[in-house]
């Protein structure tokens, strides 16, 4: 895939640069580190961006994972101007080899928990029953005093008002 360097990375700070952001944010809760930090990433991620190969895999991880190097690197460097005691790990300062599915996992159920929360009723309380809490469609009805037809329904209703709300926001399943 080739790209356009200015045209396209500009589109892709438009779409993405909430999600950066967002890695960024888990990485670090210093708002000040995070501005440095961020700014960093889409110095890298703009200077990288030709390379990219929709063929490896995603935009989002291939760009997390750079946030997550950018973070290391910034680390690094910071312990160094620092001068830590020797005594201090690094592997306390290290992320995770599993980060990046990490973090998506809980991306996602933060876009997960916010979007049922904004579901109408009764399309929020069949989710929370049926998905969550493992309900039967029959002890569903009983609960809600709905047919289990109704809750049937209502589930496929909210299941792709869930989906529109994802795709909307980005979120890749």
């Amino acid at each position: 895939m080739k790209l356009s360097q200015d045209h396209d990375f500009s589109l892709f700070y438009q779409k993405y640069k909430d999600a950066i952001y967002k890695v960024i944010r888990y990485l670090s809760t210093d708002p000040d580190e995070v501005e440095d930090i961020a700014q960093e990433v889409f110095i890298n991620l703009y200077r990288a961006f030709p390379n990219f190969n929709e063929e490896k895999g995603s935009f989002y991880t291939w760009s997390a994972t750079i946030a997550k190097n950018t973070y290391s690197t910034y680390l690094k460097k910071r312990k160094k101007e620092f001068n830590l005691e020797e005594n201090t790990s690094l592997e306390a300062l290290r992320v995770k080899d599993d980060f990046i599915q990490d973090l998506e996992t809980k991306i996602l159920e933060e876009e997960l928990r916010d979007i049922i929360s904004s579901l109408p009723e009764p399309e929020k309380s069949i989710i929370l029953l049926k998905e969550f809490n493992n309900y039967t469609l029959e002890k569903t009805s009983q609960a809600l005093n709905i047919s289990s037809r109704t809750v049937s329904r209502k589930l496929l209703r909210a299941l792709d008002l869930l989906r529109e709300e994802l795709e909307r926001r980005k979120v890749a399943l």
